[in-house]
């Protein structure tokens, strides 16, 4: 045993009773009352916010309040974001509902030349839909590829603190070439419960992985989110 190796294991050991990292606790989804007709989606409209709780899924830390409030809705849709650790954030930019061109919730901000969907419509269970296009990366013009398919799996009834909602899942897959050049085979994954009732989701869950340039069996892995929807107008 190396000295590094043995010097993390004595303070792992250290560490008292109880303050062992633990991983978020699992979503309560119960399966959705099929009689009951969804709600349109609702649109857009200025003025209309939500609120979330972050959390870290590695070891359940809250990290983050985030609010996105739409500031415009023509020519284009603006979601102001505001963090409660940092302030004002980059907006989320849509073409029109659910198409975004300017992505702020991954670690640097994404502009698509082609608007990557949020979600599917009509919202049938089983449509999918590919994309593929590519995306520079803050004030950068460099371009860089990108490849998203988005499926609807379906309805779920959420319970959250907030309340019950029924939501339809929506899962994303991502694969990327990245800014940073030692991420290689990038793939991320995005998970969306969304309400139609609210106009958005209720519940966001990210992560992905990829391997390390240069080591063929080391394999990072992205930060793994899930944002919990807490009040909406």
């Amino acid at each position: 045993m190396n000295l590094i190796t043995r010097r993390n294991l004595i303070a792992l050991l250290a560490l008292p009773a109880g303050c062992s990292l633990q991983p978020l606790s699992p979503l309560k989804i119960r399966p959705a009352q099929m009689q009951t007709p969804l709600p349109a989606l609702r649109p857009p409209a200025v003025g209309q916010s939500w609120t979330y709780q972050q959390f870290n899924h590695y070891n359940g830390q809250q990290i983050d309040t985030l609010t996105e409030k739409i500031a415009a809705v023509s020519p284009r849709i603006e979601l102001q974001r505001q963090s409660a650790n940092t302030g004002p954030l980059a907006s989320e930019i849509q073409s029109r509902w659910g198409w975004v061109v300017q992505d702020a919730s991954w670690d640097l901000l994404q502009t698509y030349e082609t608007p990557l969907l949020l979600w599917l419509a009509p919202l049938n269970s089983g449509a999918v839909q590919d994309i593929d296009t590519h995306y520079t990366v803050g004030s950068s013009a460099f371009r860089y590829w990108i490849q998203s398919r988005t499926q609807v799996m379906g309805r779920e009834t959420v319970d959250l603190p907030l309340g019950s909602f029924q939501t339809i899942r929506i899962e994303k897959w991502i694969r990327q070439t990245h800014y940073d050049a030692g991420k290689q085979f990038l793939v991320r994954r995005e998970t969306l419960w969304l309400a139609p009732e609210i106009g958005r989701w209720v519940v966001r869950e990210t992560d992905g992985s990829f391997r390390r340039a240069g080591k063929k069996l080391d394999e990072g892995r992205e930060d793994h989110f899930r944002w919990e929807l807490t009040a909406w107008i």
